[in-house]
């Protein structure tokens, strides 16, 4: 029985990886690998940083708050909590990364296989989101035992050739260490991790407490799970940005949501380099169906009593998401990036007072205690 639990929040663990590892989590660790050359080390660091600490420290702030991701915006009021949750959750899914994933997905299939139209595309893309989603039940199962291994092992075998095909690292020229450092922080912080940490470790939390029914052990499982994905995270990240780093040569000017691409055609040839196309799929799809997840669960909660129903809400949340997706990759950034740049900092500032008030609140309550004493 052991083993099984210890099996268990492995593949937990696994799961809150791949919905992590979207789309632009291949993109930036690529971009700044190829920005950094033989200072690599110092984009790591900053990187990890903002990219891997953060998330896992919006994952802590969840189980302080045992997964009431309600209960922890509230915290400024439940008006002020209500609207900045909804505007975070709308810009960042609908809005933004569940259609942005639509578009990087057919853009990577269709340099392969053509596809007549986007509009074509994103009809089968969300009918298949809706089929894995509707039984949320099987969502960890899917994602930590079939598609996630998958997704690994398609980077794994990109980042294992690139690092055993002789590394040698071009000398960076006109960029110092700190500048380096500072792109990793500032790309790592793009990534937008803190936010799905919150809401994808509250949908972690709540599958696990329905399956195990004691709150704390549940709440220990999702902890051990948090650090087996954030650290997945970190090792390729780390894999990703010295493979960048060590072909930044054939890089030099390729955009970066072709680098991915660029960098497995030169490691494995042109056609067996479609394990890149399918790694950025994967990526993409993992993460659409923790996002949907999510988001349909928040609509749900948001209809008359009447009205409420899973499939109802999935079926809202997968229009917009059809509809956002036909903009393209530049008209959706275009609409979210403005807004997700007012409302990530103020998410990061409620984070830090919440676990600062968690922290304090035993000498708070001795403070109380010795002036009702005198």
């Amino acid at each position: 029985m052991k083993d099984k639990k210890k099996l268990s929040f492995f593949f937990i663990g696994l799961a809150l990886f791949s919905m992590f590892f979207g789309a632009g989590n291949l993109i930036f660790p690529l971009f700044i690998g190829k920005v950094a050359k033989n200072l690599c080390p110092f984009s790591i660091l900053g990187f990890l940083i903002t990219g891997v600490l953060l998330p896992f420290l919006g994952i802590i702030g969840m189980v302080i708050f045992k997964g009431d991701y309600k209960k922890f915006f509230s915290t400024i009021g439940e008006k002020p909590g209500f609207l900045l949750s909804a505007a975070l959750l709308s810009v960042w899914i609908p809005l933004g990364s569940a259609p942005r994933c639509i578009t990087l997905a057919f853009a990577s299939i269709n340099s392969y296989i053509p596809v007549p139209s986007l509009l074509i595309f994103s009809l089968f893309y969300c009918a298949l989101l809706f089929f894995v989603v509707y039984k949320k039940s099987r969502m960890l199962d899917i994602l930590g035992y079939v598609l996630t291994p998958v997704l690994l092992t398609c980077l794994g075998i990109v980042i294992f050739k690139g690092s055993f095909s002789g590394i040698t690292f071009p000398t960076a020229s006109g960029i110092s260490s700190l500048q380096v450092f500072l792109q990793g922080v500032k790309e790592g912080y793009n990534t937008m991790d803190l936010i799905a940490a919150f809401f994808f470790s509250a949908s972690i939390i709540g599958i696990i407490k329905a399956s195990s029914g004691d709150e704390k052990s549940a709440l220990t499982k999702a902890v051990k799970a948090s650090i087996i994905g954030v650290a997945t995270l970190g090792i390729v990240y780390i894999g990703l940005i010295t493979v960048a780093a060590s072909h930044a040569g054939i890089l030099e000017n390729i955009p970066k949501d072709q680098l991915m691409m660029e960098v497995a055609k030169n490691l494995l040839g042109a056609k067996v380099s479609i394990i890149a196309a399918i790694a950025i799929i994967l990526a993409c799809f993992t993460t659409s169906v923790a996002l949907v997840v999510v988001y349909a669960d928040f609509i749900q909660n948001l209809l008359p009593a009447k009205k409420r129903s899973a499939s109802l809400a999935l079926v809202i949340t997968m229009g917009i998401t059809f509809l956002m997706s036909l903009l393209g990759l530049e008209g959706i950034t275009a609409f979210t990036e403005p807004l997700l740049q007012i409302f990530y900092p103020m998410l990061l500032g409620l984070l830090l007072w919440n676990i600062g008030k968690h922290l304090i609140k035993k000498p708070a309550i001795l403070t109380k205690k010795v002036e009702s004493q005198t």
